[in-house]
């Protein structure tokens, strides 16, 4: 029963040595422990079985902790697995090769001015610099801020548009009635189907009631 006691206390005070330590390493000890105070019964009578209570509660600590550290490592690989990629593909801008440019408005009086009952046509290119096609884009054409007296057409899609090549793409524009003396503000873009949209160009237009 002292041999016992002592197995038990010589793990104890290992044990509080380390108050944080996780379930494995406290078990490790606590069988490291034993089973040396067994072996070292067996060797060297009452010492032996102190001797050899301490140094088993320390190694088996030991292996107790390797096997927790594994265990936490495995872990920490499978919530790695199952946890989504992040598509780089669309958050670093996957249409950064399409440029826009030459912009080019008319209107039916030459003024350059969009007028009310008046209809015009904004026209400009969409390059792909790109060493592949791109499938499937729309240029889109809108207001900065929504203004009553401007409507602004349906866009349309190109299907196709090879590496380093361009377009030209025309999308009507309205005054309507409701249009009143100052400018209006455009935003234009081009836009995939996955929703990857290219930098956006910006420019101001007079109008005129």
């Amino acid at each position: 029963m002292k041999k016992v006691l002592l197995t038990l206390a010589t793990a104890a005070i290992v044990l509080s040595s380390c108050g944080t330590m996780g379930f494995g390493t406290s078990m490790g000890a606590m069988v490291g422990g034993t089973l040396g105070s067994i072996a070292g019964d067996a060797a060297g009578g009452w010492h032996g079985s102190s001797i050899g209570g301490m140094v088993g509660s320390i190694a088996g600590m030991a292996v107790g902790a390797a096997i927790e550290e594994q265990q936490i490592k495995n872990k920490m690989e499978q919530a790695t697995k199952t946890t989504p990629s992040v598509s780089y593909s669309q958050q670093d801008n996957a249409m950064a090769n399409i440029e826009l440019d030459n912009f080019i408005y008319s209107d039916s009086n030459n003024n350059d001015i969009i007028e009310a009952d008046e209809k015009c046509q904004i026209s400009f290119e969409v390059e792909n610099e790109g060493d592949k096609a791109v499938t499937n884009i729309t240029p889109i054409l809108e207001l900065i801020e929504q203004n009553k007296g401007i409507k602004i057409g349906n866009p349309t899609k190109i299907s196709k548009l090879s590496a380093k090549s361009k377009a030209t793409y025309s999308i009507p524009v309205y005054g309507t009635s409701h249009l009143k003396d100052g400018e209006v503000e455009f935003r234009a873009y081009v836009i995939d189907d996955n929703g990857n949209t290219s930098e956006s160009r910006e420019f101001t237009l007079p109008t005129k009631k």
